[in-house]
C-alpha cells in the first residue's frame, strides 16, 4: 500500500480513467488481466516479482519511444496525465527501494544472514540515498504535474 506522503499528487490518477482515450477491446482485455494478475488477490513470491519488473519495463520502453517518436499525437490533458501517473510510479519505486533497504537491514532475504556486515551496510546505505533521491525526483514530477494542471492554454 502506497503511503500518501509529501512527494504524491493530490490527484486520484484512477479517478480520471473514464475520460482517457480507450484501447481496442481486446488490449483492454489484457489490461484487465494484468490486474488479475497483480491485483489485491495475487500471489506474492519470485516469478510474480520477475513478471511485475517485465511488464514495468516493457511499458517504460514503450513510454520513452512515445515521448520521443509519438509527443505531437498527446495534448495537454494527456501530458498531465501522464506527469501525474509518473509521480505515483515513481512513489511506488522510492517507496520499494525503502522496503528493500529495510528488509536488507533487517536481514529477511535468505542468504542474507551469511554475508558480511560492510556488504549489507555498502547496500543498505546506497538503497537509502536512491530512496532519497526518488523522493526528490518525485516532488519534481509533483511540481511540473501542478504547473501544468493550474496553466491556462
Amino acid at each position: 500500500m502506497l503511503q500518501h506522503t509529501w512527494y504524491l499528487d493530490d490527484i486520484d490518477w484512477f479517478a480520471a480513467l473514464p475520460d482517457a482515450p480507450r484501447l481496442s477491446d481486446d488490449n483492454r482485455t489484457v489490461v484487465g488481466q494484468l490486474a488479475d494478475l497483480f491485483g489485491e488477490e495475487a500471489s506474492l513470491g519470485p516469478a510474480t516479482t520477475v513478471a511485475a519488473t517485465q511488464v514495468i519495463l516493457m511499458a517504460f520502453e514503450h513510454l520513452g519511444e512515445s515521448m520521443m517518436y509519438a509527443a505531437a499525437t498527446h495534448d495537454a490533458t494527456e501530458l498531465g496525465r501522464l506527469l501525474c501517473g509518473l509521480n505515483l510510479v515513481q512513489a511506488h519505486l522510492t517507496q520499494t527501494i525503502q522496503h528493500i533497504a529495510r528488509q536488507i537491514d533487517d536481514r529477511t532475504f535468505r542468504g542474507f544472514a551469511r554475508m558480511p556486515a560492510t556488504t549489507m551496510q555498502a547496500v543498505t546505505e546506497s538503497l537509502g540515498r536512491a530512496g532519497a533521491v526518488g523522493e526528490v525526483l518525485a516532488s519534481r514530477l509533483k511540481e511540473a504535474h501542478t504547473v501544468l494542471r493550474t496553466a491556462t492554454p
